[in-house]
């Protein structure tokens, strides 16, 4: 299904693959916040130093990301991701050697932001890499299972973390590990031709021509008038709704329907699997009516966000309240509990539909050595999507209570459709801008290489 013309070149799998590791990385540092908190400073009541930590990688991984979207539509992408996974694994096998006390909490600093730096220099990389993988018929269905490889990298960094306990160094190494695989797993393999999956430059590409262009300064003001980019990249308003979920979610479950963290736990698990779930089957909806209509990704992610209103409503409205000390099954079988966790998972499952369409989005209305740059950038604003998410709910909930905080999830999920409805309007110009330029290239393409 994601095999390429070229059988040296990187097949999708395994690229896709490669963000397990590095998404498990970052994810370690919130599970082991009090171990980590032991070993440097002998107590557990100030967190504020390791949230600089996370503060300090996360930047730097935006900086990152910039840089390396530019780069990866300048030379190897590859490259790019073999030596992002290379330093990320090679910063967290190092945490082996960090020592107890401020000293040790100086070295994990310096290397977890180093390793925020592998992580950013990845992320670009690999989606300008999966989009010439793959057929642009294609490429929701192909997003959608990278989003659930992120996913399940986080996952997988929860849950190895709630297996070692406080053996925080080992979890890192486990994963530094598996990252510097990752990385000589991509040196193995050959680039695939940029544009190569293209149906414009296919025939070209095919017969022996070569596609030269690169990003250029000159460039910018054409991406500047695909009038879609704008609206995709500045959406960082569809990040602030889950960051807020996930900030609130114990604590509002908690005190609203008094589930213990372990019930919560067992949830989120449903819940995530659900936006797996949802990520790969609206990815091959948007695929099965973008070869009818080039609009279709855009109308899959616009309904994406707005169905999961009405499903988080009737989860805010609800007022199942679990029995004190309940476990698990007592809380279940509370009155209302499992429409509670169904509506939640419902939202998720149809709202986790919009990353692969908007990813598609953007691959198609951009040309070749566009698509790394723009990934970057929409990331980096993703990331502030996610920053501003807890501030937004920590004064929500300070300022009025709870229930209230979460609810502002319905506003931004109403604010975000407005930003898809621009995209509507513009997107089959802007995918028809790309194809005739590709189509001239083709030709040009054709008369070098004979």
């Amino acid at each position: 299904m994601f095999r390429t013309y070229d059988a040296r070149a990187i097949p999708f799998l395994p690229l896709a693959a490669g963000l397990l590791p590095v998404f498990a990385d970052p994810a370690l540092l919130g599970p082991f916040l009090n171990p980590l908190l032991a070993d440097f400073f002998g107590s557990t009541r100030n967190v504020v130093p390791l949230g600089w930590v996370g503060f300090a990688a996360t930047m730097l991984s935006a900086l990152a990301m910039i840089a390396a979207g530019i780069l990866s539509d300048r030379g190897s992408r590859l490259r790019l991701c073999a030596g992002g996974a290379a330093l990320a694994g090679a910063a967290s096998l190092l945490s082996v050697l960090v020592p107890g006390g401020r000293a040790g909490y100086a070295v994990f600093f310096g290397l977890r932001a180093l390793a925020g730096i592998g992580t950013g220099a990845f992320v670009p990389a690999a989606f300008s890499l999966a989009a010439d993988t793959v057929d642009p018929g294609r490429r929701g269905t192909a997003f959608g299972l990278m989003s659930v490889a992120m996913l399940v990298g986080r996952l997988g960094g929860f849950g190895l973390a709630g297996a070692l306990g406080t053996r925080w160094r080992t979890a890192y190494v486990v994963v530094g590990a598996v990252e510097l695989a990752a990385a000589a797993l991509f040196v193995r393999f050959r680039e695939p031709a940029r544009g190569g999956r293209e149906e414009d430059l296919r025939e070209a590409i095919q017969e022996g021509a070569r596609y030269r262009f690169r990003i250029s300064k000159a460039d910018i003001a054409g991406i500047r008038r695909t009038r879609s980019n704008v609206w995709l990249v500045l959406n960082f308003v569809d990040a602030i709704p889950g960051s807020i979920v996930l900030f609130l979610i114990f604590k509002y479950m908690k005190e609203v329907h008094n589930l213990n963290p372990a019930s919560v736990n067992v949830m989120l698990l449903l819940v995530f699997a659900a936006g797996a779930a949802g990520a790969i089957v609206f990815g091959r909806i948007g695929d099965w009516g973008f070869r009818r209509d080039k609009r279709a990704k855009a109308i899959t992610a616009l309904l994406c966000n707005a169905v999961p209103i009405l499903f988080m409503a009737l989860f805010l409205a609800n007022r199942a309240r679990a029995p004190e000390t309940a476990g698990l099954a007592a809380a279940l079988a509370a009155p209302g509990m499992i429409a509670l966790i169904l509506t939640v998972a419902a939202a998720m499952f149809i709202n986790q539909g919009v990353n692969p369409n908007w990813y598609g989005t953007l691959a198609d209305i951009n040309l070749p050595e566009h698509r790394g740059t723009m990934v970057s950038l929409a990331s980096v604003m993703d990331l502030a999507g996610n920053a501003l998410g807890p501030l937004i709910a920590a004064y929500a909930a300070t300022m009025w209570d709870l229930r209230t905080a979460m609810g502002t999830v319905l506003v931004f999920w109403a604010v975000n459709i407005v930003f898809w409805i621009p995209v509507l309007r513009h997107v089959r110009s802007d995918i028809e801008k790309a194809r005739a330029v590709l189509r001239a290239r083709a030709a040009d393409m054709k008369k070098e290489s004979s």
